[in-house]
């Protein structure tokens, strides 16, 4: 269990903080699905249409952006139509759209009566916590059902760290 502050107004600060963590894990599992689809229908399907890198690049970013404009659920059901989803990651994104969708829609409406308490507070500072957890859950399997797809298509672990590597000294870069 995660430490939980005494002081009010350091309890309002971690209840926005984990709401933050919990939607931003949300938008992250639409970004893995849209790049899932990129491994699972554009690379097979649409690759050996480019004649050239800058055409390729002008199809993915044509493509993604197409996805982007999807909202959750409808990625969700463009996943299945290119791939065999299995049981457990179809139940986990059914969960995770309905939990997004309650965070961006009704949470705090509803948790009005709660988060005027300390034990509120407490109760929603600890179904944040679980719920970004199991937004993560279903993008880490998400995840390893794309990894092979992703390896055939050059996009190996090992590459896939070069990369974050290299991310993470541009933006050390940038402070």
């Amino acid at each position: 269990m995660e430490d939980f502050p005494e002081d009010h107004g350091e309890q309002v600060k971690e209840i926005y903080a984990r709401f933050g963590l919990a939607i931003y894990q949300a938008q992250c599992l639409e970004h893995g699905l849209v790049n899932a689809l990129v491994m699972l229908d554009l690379i097979p399907n649409e690759r050996h249409k480019a004649k050239s890198r800058s055409e390729w690049e002008g199809l993915v970013d044509s493509f993604m952006d197409s996805k982007f404009e999807l909202t959750l659920g409808r990625l969700i059901k463009a996943l299945a139509a290119v791939t065999a989803v299995p049981d457990n990651l179809g139940q986990n994104l059914a969960s995770a759209l309905k939990l997004r969708n309650y965070l961006a829609h009704h949470y705090f409406r509803e948790r009005s009566e709660a988060f005027v308490s300390a034990a509120g507070r407490r109760r929603m500072f600890d179904e944040l916590v679980e719920w970004h957890g199991q937004l993560s859950k279903a993008d880490d399997e998400l995840s390893l059902v794309v990894a092979p797809a992703a390896a055939r298509a050059g996009l190996t672990p090992d590459l896939q760290d070069k990369l974050f590597r290299e991310l993470l000294e541009r933006a050390q870069h940038d402070l």
